[in-house]
Parts: structure tokens; C-alpha cells; sequence
């Protein structure tokens, strides 16, 4: 890690003399973000870092939680990427929610562990600048996955010198170091975060993170670029989620393993650049990353279900390296008198999946493999959108995208007698956007959308081929329709938005216990209302409140699930056998809400109290099993002497409430039963647990 961080400073320092110009004077940037849709919605918005730091944060992807009606939990170790949930969707590991950082995409195509696995572990909250958020698929900028919404994190572009040392319960270790200092024409910025952290499981996670970044900046406000390093790496060990029987039944306890050798080992660096140049007439930007990332991912999710001898661990394996250009083009004119903004965009990426597959272990030991192959996923997406201000209170914008991919996928194992996943298919997708915002009128303003979107399956269910139903191809480019209605009320002191949306998939993305990854399934349709709320009740003091309500169906009744064992079935026997036929869809939350009270006194004092509501969710199709709605309650509060210092102490969990931070419903055999059974399969929220931080600023 350390040598990676230096041979990036050192190249940056050397780019940096090679590029700077005459003029080493440094002028005032502009943030202008990359090819940035001009659609508006009432459902968009944006979180400041004031926001962020206002907010205790158990888990760096947390940072999302400000964005309304979004969760964010877990169902394993903390190394591995996070469960996100929005508009109802159960949306794993980043399934239909397009996440980037720094104008980079986070998340993976055909990955090991899911479609679209999205792992914020790299991110060190200090250094977000903004994050902009987007829900629904109107936005002629976002390609792949933006169906339930996308949000893009930018990053500071100065960091005054500081040090923060964080200690707390279960084992919470955190130091992180930063600074910038001018250099040749620009500004180099960097940092490191060291950080432990056990949990409160009977197996330590024994979570051990390492953060890098070193970013240079150059230019002036209409003519800058950015050259920017990261690097991370995460080990843990897993208290993956247990059948509630066996705590029940005292096997084990609420923060108990069943395999205490589950967890996980990952990598992953970064090397991206822009450059934006804005003249009066038009801009132009331009960006490109390099990412290498690798992941080992040891799970035990059915216990002793397919191997009643060894158990059903398994190793997900992802090795790959990824890259891409984007390039967008901004005019601003006139037609027929009135303004007409128009972007042009290009985005291209290639995900070279040097191996991916799925392996039988026992105690992290390999005893074979059940899928091994190397995949070559390349997308291209061309967007052009055009906002034209039809009156002084009328303004429309009619966008369109055009995305063509190519996967192409080798078996490496070419053993399955049902069929290979060998093969290559190219498939595109064209989706229109249109959107009309009236006002604002004494601070109302009015919004309309509609648009299709879409979100790709992995490669190597596109191009299997097989004699049966489970072994047939997939499609590749699954077509999702979105439309909102929405409402901004903006006054002095507040900001008020509603609105009500629906969203139709024609394939929708399911968990699959089973193997652990999601899986396509049904057509859906979900419709719902969003409130968000801000309130500044003085200088000092601000509340806000967001809540979400949803429906999510399929379209029709779903095939029947025998829940993956049977009566009939020599090989996974059920004890209790369930047959499910239903239009529910499993993990879609039908409320979610959070509210929070902030106070910044002049002298120096702040705290935050925020609250975090979870409704019921059906787990099966039929909604008979249901998850365990919870609510809790976090606290935040400290001082800041506005020189040098601050304090702060962090209180999760303030009332000790027992809860799960997710629930599931499958079949599971533990070690022992001669009969597999349906049960409900949880991991449990932490505890009430204490973290303080001081940071210490050198001025």
C-alpha cells in the first residue's frame, strides 16, 4: 500500500511539472461536474459535506443514508459491499442503483457475488465534497443500473492538514491523516486512513482497512484538470446471516457463526483524470479511470443443505481490471429567443474479467470449482439532451440514450452437462427521457418525468446455452419505464418536496439464497410517495424529516417456489415443505422513514439525534413470512473550538433495541438434520455501541 501511494505521488508530481503552465498562479475552481443531465425532478437533489459530518456514520456507505427514503445495511462482514434498498427494491449489493466517486463508476457487471456488487469500503468520508443524487431512470447521463436511482460522490478538491484518531467499542480503531500543499501550477492533495474494527460477534470481524489518496489539481476556474490515485485494501472475517432456528434452539447466540472461517480478502486501485475547459458559448469535459480490483469472498449461506458432509461453503472469486473514457459536450444558445442548453455525451467501458467463478471450500480450503470463467464486457452509451426555457416559468427537456454492449464469456470448466457458458452476444438498448419543471412560483415549482432506463444481466447467463429451463440464456439488456409527478416548496427557512412515482421492470433482480447471488425473475411494477422535509428553526437549529411509501408487485403471479428442497427430492429433502405462489417481491420494504434534529451552537457546541425507521418487508411471494419492522436511534455531538480542534462522540443504537439489519427466507440444512427446512435467516444490528473522535487541525 505504501509503495503504491508513493509511486503515485511521485508520477503525479512528475505529471505535474510536465503539464503546468507558464502562469503558476492559482485562481478560484468551479466544480463543474462531468456531463451532468440538465433534467430536474423533485426527487433529485444534493448532500453537502456540512451535511455528512453532521451525521454519525457506523460504516462509510452510511454517507447514502442522507440520501431520502435510501438504507443502507449489511448481511455480512463489513468488508464486503453493503445492502442498498430504494423504491422498494431489495437492491443487494448495488442492483439498479448506479453509484461513482469522482466520476468513476463503483459498480461491477457480472461480478461474483452479484450483478452490479457495489463496494464503497474505498471511500473515506472526510473527502466528499458533494453527493448528487437522481431517482428513477430520466437522466439521459446514466447508463447501466440507474433504474431505482444513481448517485454521484464528488471529492474535495482542498484538505487543510489534519489528523483524526478514532477510538470505540468492539475493537473501533480509526486513524486517518490529511493535507494538500501547493505544487508547481496546481495543488496536491492526499491521505491515509488506518482502521480496525472487531464488531460486536462472538468471531471477531476482525475488520482491517487501508485507505490512500493522492489527487493534483491544476488550472483556473474555466480550465482545470485532476489527476487522482486511490488505493484500498480490506480483510475480514463473517458472521454471515444464520437461520433463526439455531438461535432458538441455543446453538448459538444473537451475534454468533455457524462457520467461523467465513469472510473475505479485497483490493481495489484507481487512477482516473479530468480536464474540463468552459468558455461563454459551450464546455467541454472529459474523463478516464483505470481500476484494478480483486475480491476472495468465503460464505456459507445454506450450511449443509447441498453437502451434508463438508457443508456448503463457498469462495467467490472476482479478478479484473477496468477502464474508460467519457466526453461530453455543453452548448448554450437560443431558439426562437429562448435559451436551449443542449449535451452531447459519450461513455465507453470494458470490465476484463480475467476470472470469475464460485468454488466448494471447507475451512477456506478449495476442494474444486463450480464455475470458473473469464469475461469480456464492453459498453458503449451515447447520449444527446436538450433543456429549452419555453417561458420564464416553463422549462422542458427531451433527452435520448443509446447503449450497445458486447459480452463475451469462456468457460474455463465446459464440464456443466447441461449446457456452457461459453459464447459472445452483442445486444443495445435505446431509451427516451423527457421532463418539464414549471415555476418556481413564490417558491413552489412543479416537476414532470418520464423515461426508460435499463439494467444489464450478467455475461455468463447471456451467453449459456443448455437443454433446460434453468440453463437457458438470459436476456441481456433488461428495459425498465419510470414516471413522477413532484412537488418543491421552497421558503426562507425550509424546503419541502413530495412526490409520487412509478416504475416498471421487465425482468426484476431477485436474491437467491440458495447460491448467494441475484438472480433475473418477473416482470414488476411498483408505485409510490416520497416526502422530504428541511426545517432551520433558527441559526443554530434545523430538522429534517423524509419518509417513503411503496408498493412493489409482480405483474403476475410468480412461478411456484418450492423454496429450493421437496418432499419429493432425494437430494434436498424438506422437512416442511412450502410451496409459494404469489406476486409479492421478496426484500421490497413498503415504508422507510428518517428524521433528525441538528444543532451547531456559536460557541462551538453540536449535536445530531436521528431516527431510522425500517417497515416490514414480504420475503417470499405469497407474504407469508414478513421481516421485523425496527426503528433506531443514533446520537451524535461534540465541539469544535472553529481553530484548531474538535471532539466528537458517536452513540448508535441509543435504546439497545434488538434488531435485525437484514432478514431473508429460504431453505438451510444445519449439521445434523436429516431434513432441510424453510427459515427465516438473519444478521443482527449492532448493539448499543460508543465511538469518540478527535481531530486535531494544523493551521
Amino acid at each position: 500500500m505504501t509503495a503504491r501511494v508513493l509511486f503515485w505521488a511521485v508520477l503525479m508530481g512528475l505529471c505535474a511539472r510536465l503539464c503546468a503552465a507558464e502562469d503558476t498562479s492559482l485562481e478560484p475552481i468551479t466544480v463543474i461536474a462531468m456531463g451532468v443531465s440538465q433534467m430536474t425532478a423533485a426527487s433529485s437533489g444534493d448532500v453537502t459535506s456540512a451535511d455528512i459530518a453532521s451525521m454519525p456514520l457506523s460504516r462509510p456507505a452510511a454517507v447514502l443514508e442522507n440520501v431520502p427514503g435510501l438504507i443502507v445495511t449489511q448481511h455480512s462482514g463489513e468488508g464486503k459491499a453493503n445492502q442498498y434498498f430504494l423504491r422498494a427494491f431489495n437492491l443487494d449489493h448495488g442492483t439498479d442503483l448506479a453509484l461513482s466517486v469522482d466520476d468513476v463508476p463503483v459498480n461491477m457487471p457480472s461480478h461474483a457475488h452479484g450483478q452490479g456488487y457495489s463496494d464503497l469500503n474505498f471511500l473515506v468520508p472526510e473527502l466528499i465534497a458533494d453527493i448528487h443524487y437522481k431517482k428513477g431512470p430520466y437522466y439521459a447521463d446514466e447508463g447501466d443500473f440507474a433504474t431505482a436511482g444513481a448517485a454521484r460522490i464528488d471529492l474535495v478538491r482542498r484538505l487543510p492538514p489534519a489528523v483524526t484518531l478514532g477510538l470505540g467499542e468492539d475493537g473501533y480503531r480509526r486513524v486517518l491523516a490529511l493535507g494538500d500543499f501547493d505544487l508547481q501550477a496546481g495543488r496536491l492533495l492526499a491521505a491515509a486512513e488506518v482502521y480496525r474494527n472487531d464488531g460486536p460477534f462472538d468471531v471477531s470481524d476482525d475488520y482491517r482497512r487501508l485507505n490512500g489518496v493522492v489527487r493534483y489539481i491544476s488550472g483556473g476556474a474555466n480550465d482545470y484538470w485532476t489527476l487522482t490515485a486511490m488505493a484500498y485494501r480490506g480483510l475480514w472475517n463473517a458472521t454471515d446471516q444464520v437461520p433463526q432456528r439455531a438461535i432458538d434452539e441455543g446453538l448459538i447466540d444473537r451475534f454468533g457463526t455457524l462457520n467461523p472461517s467465513d469472510g473475505g480478502d479485497s483490493s481495489r486501485d484507481s487512477l482516473s483524470f479530468s480536464r474540463v475547459v468552459r468558455r461563454d458559448s459551450s464546455q467541454t469535459e472529459l474523463s478516464a479511470y483505470l481500476i484494478r480490483y480483486e475480491l476472495d469472498l468465503w460464505s456459507t449461506f445454506t450450511y449443509f443443505l447441498r453437502d451434508p458432509s463438508n457443508g456448503d461453503q463457498i469462495l467467490q472469486h472476482d479478478d479484473r481490471i477496468v477502464y474508460g473514457v467519457k466526453a461530453a459536450e455543453t452548448w448554450y444558445g437560443e431558439l426562437f429567443g429562448r435559451p436551449v442548453t443542449t449535451v452531447l455525451g459519450l461513455q465507453v467501458r470494458t470490465d476484463d474479467i480475467r476470472d470469475v467463478g464460485i468454488s466448494p471450500t471447507v475451512g477456506r480450503r478449495t476442494l474444486g470449482a463450480s464455475q470458473d470463467a473469464s469475461v469480456l464486457e464492453s459498453g458503449l452509451g451515447a447520449y444527446l439532451e436538450s433543456t429549452w426555457q419555453l417561458a420564464a416559468s416553463v422549462r422542458a427537456t427531451l433527452g435520448a440514450r443509446y447503449d450497445d454492449f458486447f459480452f463475451d464469456v469462456k468457460d474455463k470448466l465446459q464440464i456443466d452437462p447441461q449446457g456452457s457458458d461459453s459464447g459472445d452476444k452483442r445486444s443495445g438498448i435505446f431509451s427516451p427521457k423527457v421532463g418539464l419543471a414549471f415555476g418556481p412560483w413564490r417558491g413552489t415549482s412543479l416537476f414532470l418525468n418520464a423515461g426508460d432506463g435499463y439494467h444489464s444481466n450478467d455475461a455468463r447467463g447471456v451467453t449459456r446455452s443448455g437443454n433446460n429451463a434453468d440453463a437457458a440464456p438470459v436476456t441481456p439488456l433488461t428495459r425498465a419505464f419510470g414516471a413522477e409527478i413532484g412537488i418543491d416548496q421552497r421558503g426562507a427557512s425550509w424546503d419541502v418536496k413530495l412526490d409520487a412515482f412509478l416504475l416498471k421492470l421487465r425482468s426484476e433482480l431477485v436474491f437467491d439464497g440458495d447460491a448467494g447471488v441475484t438472480v433475473p425473475s418477473g416482470a414488476t411494477t411498483r408505485f409510490g410517495l416520497e416526502w422530504g422535509g428541511k426545517y432551520r428553526i433558527n441559526d443554530w437549529l434545523s430538522a429534517q424529516l423524509n419518509a417513503a411509501w411503496t408498493r412493489a408487485r409482480f405483474d403476475r403471479d410468480a412461478p411456484a417456489d418450492d423454496l429450493g428442497c421437496s418432499d419429493a427430492s432425494p437430494v434436498y429433502p424438506c422437512a416442511d415443505p412450502v410451496r409459494v405462489v404469489g406476486r409479492y417481491v421478496p426484500n421490497s420494504p413498503t415504508s422507510v422513514a428518517d428524521a433528525a434534529i441538528t444543532a451547531h451552537r456559536p460557541s462551538g457546541w453540536f449535536a445530531t439525534v436521528r431516527a431510522r425507521h425500517f417497515g416490514s418487508a414480504p420475503l417470499v411471494e405469497d407474504n407469508s413470512a414478513e421481516s421485523t419492522p425496527y426503528t433506531t436511534i443514533d446520537l451524535r455531538g461534540g465541539f469544535d473550538s472553529h481553530e484548531r480542534w474538535t471532539i466528537a462522540l458517536d452513540l448508535f443504537n441509543v435504546a439497545n433495541k434488538k434488531w435485525d439489519d437484514i432478514e431473508y427466507y429460504y431453505v438451510s440444512r444445519l449439521n445434523g438434520e436429516s431434513n432441510a427446512r424453510p427459515d427465516y435467516e438473519v444478521h443482527p444490528g449492532i448493539p448499543r455501541t460508543l465511538r469518540a473522535h478527535f481531530s486535531y487541525r494544523f493551521l
